[in-house]
């Protein structure tokens, strides 16, 4: 905008008179303007060019070298974590802390939300690209809230047939979406992965069962399958009965500590943070401890169940 208004270029009115916008500009002096206007317009084309590319690769693959199957040793590793976008509770904002503690799980599979890409609140960091490339990992991002605010699948091979599922507002007061991806074996079985966010407050589970019959219809479970995220749901809860009957299983209550609770830090009191499964055989599960979210993570070890 300031390079093109300075291209405005004043002519003398008819008859000799000058317009009323003031003198004519001398040749010499538009001249010089035009070439201020080419010095800022020709870098800021520039990086508009370089960040739609390296945009596109924040919404794809971004490690050097993915491979397109997961581990070949028949176990895996997911991680489940809401970030709060970035933000720990005491306010700090530690993306390099958030990495090491998700790769310290030696994890294949990531299932985030409240990923935050510019939000100012996260100090302005695009957090779903800079932990795709720092963990040198594949990501996939589907907003939520806005376009800037969602939840993310990454993972150290690729992920396939990515599908993101707007989930109904109900009662509000914010968007939510659940994202699907496909993760391929490194015996060639496709795991079906989701990433969902539930919508919050106590009052709502009407709504949260509407999310969950939209997901779970819009995504059949035909083959061996994990959904993880924030359900904003409990134990016990008419949410995880819709899911524990529709064949879900928690990889906590299975082979982990039913007691250990996700939310808030630092003191939580709630266990509102899944991972579940069909089709897959968890073989341990555990609470994190990391204070850097206003939510611990949950990591599940499995492999996909064989007759």
């Amino acid at each position: 905008v300031v390079a093109l208004a300075g291209l405005r270029r004043r002519t003398p009115a008819a008859g000799g008179e000058q317009a009323d916008a003031g003198p004519a500009v001398p040749d010499d002096r538009v001249a010089a303007r035009v070439n201020a206007a080419r010095l800022l317009l020709i870098p800021g084309l520039v990086l508009a060019v370089v960040g739609i590319l390296a945009g596109d690769r924040g919404w794809s693959t971004t490690g050097a070298t993915v491979p397109a199957q997961a581990s070949d040793d028949g176990t895996l590793t997911v991680v489940d974590w809401n970030l709060h976008y970035g933000v720990a509770p005491s306010t700090a904002v530690d993306l390099e802390g958030v990495a090491r503690a998700i790769e310290a799980q030696d994890p294949d599979v990531v299932t985030l939300q409240e990923v935050e890409r510019g939000w100012v609140f996260g100090g302005g960091a695009d957090m779903a690209t800079w932990l795709a490339h720092r963990l040198d990992m594949t990501i996939r991002f589907a907003p939520a809230a806005d376009q800037q605010f969602g939840n993310a699948v990454l993972a150290r091979s690729a992920l396939t047939d990515v599908v993101v599922h707007p989930l109904p507002y109900g009662d509000g007061p914010q968007d939510r979406s659940a994202l699907s991806v496909t993760l391929t074996t490194a015996a060639g079985e496709p795991v079906r992965v989701t990433s969902v966010h539930l919508q919050h407050r106590e009052s709502n589970t009407p709504t949260r069962l509407a999310q969950l019959d939209a997901l779970l219809a819009a995504e059949p479970v035909t083959g061996p399958a994990l959904l993880a995220g924030d359900l904003n749901a409990v134990p016990g809860s008419p949410e995880l009965d819709v899911l524990t009957d529709a064949g879900w299983v928690s990889a906590v209550d299975a082979v982990g500590d039913p007691a250990a609770l996700t939310s808030p830090v630092p003191d939580p009191e709630h266990r509102i943070d899944w991972v579940l499964g069909q089709g897959v055989t968890f073989t341990e599960a555990t609470v994190g401890t990391s204070p850097l979210s206003d939510h611990l993570p949950v990591t599940a070890r499995w492999r996909v169940t064989t007759d």
